[in-house]
């Protein structure tokens, strides 16, 4: 059965919203959330750990904490998984929730730091004071929310295979309890996201111009024999 005009023309006043929602979801997925991406990796003859992203929420404050350290290493089977990186800083914590910890078995003092303070740790341990802390994070308190964070700790003549890191890729990814912004820890390179969802996304919008410019213009009935 063939569809006459009107209908052909109603039909896609129907579909066109629904390509612009499926275009709008393929281009979200292609944006970056709120989160912080832990990176450990080579550094040419150095071990290095960086913390980039952002976060538009802290979560619950709780009690303070400070690394003790301009940077840190430790590692799962070391002391209990824990990190800093950039200056030490003093702070109130924020809870976290996910693994046990992030693998290796470092326990260095890092060389040099950059950017701004961060401490996290992933699986309660016992540190030099006798006091047992638990999996939390602590970030600068000159942070302010939804700005880019960047900090850094270099470990002079390490590596990953030194310091016991077999993994590679995302080890793990750690909730902020009481929001929605998370921590992901990468042992090795950050895998660089495909353009794929972007590039579809475009299309779909596109093709939904065209078809609502074509919707808009008078559709001529042929005579009919």
């Amino acid at each position: 059965m063939k569809l006459a005009p009107h209908q052909l023309t109603k039909l896609c006043k129907h579909f066109v919203p629904l390509l612009a929602a499926s275009a709008a979801l393929l281009l979200s997925q292609g944006q970056a959330k709120a989160i912080l991406n832990v990176n450990i990796f080579d550094d040419g003859p150095n071990l290095k750990v960086t913390v980039q992203g952002s976060l538009s929420q802290l979560g619950t404050p709780g009690a303070g904490f400070s690394c003790s350290y301009n940077g840190l290493l430790l590692g799962q089977s070391a002391a209990g998984s824990a990190l800093c990186t950039g200056p030490n800083i003093g702070g109130p914590s924020f809870s976290l929730s996910g693994p046990l910890g992030f693998g290796g078995n470092s326990n260095r003092i890092a060389n040099q730091v950059q950017g701004q303070g961060f401490f996290m740790v992933t699986q309660s341990y016992t540190n030099r004071t006798s006091s047992s802390i638990p999996p939390l994070h602590v970030i600068d308190p000159t942070y302010s929310l939804n700005q880019p964070f960047f900090s850094s700790a270099t470990f002079n003549g390490r590596s990953l295979a030194s310091e016991g890191f077999t993994a590679r890729g995302l080890f793990g990814t750690w909730t902020i309890d009481g929001t929605s912004e998370s921590i992901n820890v990468y042992i090795g390179p950050i895998p660089t996201p495909s353009p794929l969802p972007l590039l579809g996304a475009g299309a779909a919008f596109g093709w939904s111009r065209r078809l609502r410019k074509r919707i808009a213009t008078p559709m001529i009935t042929p005579p009919q024999a």
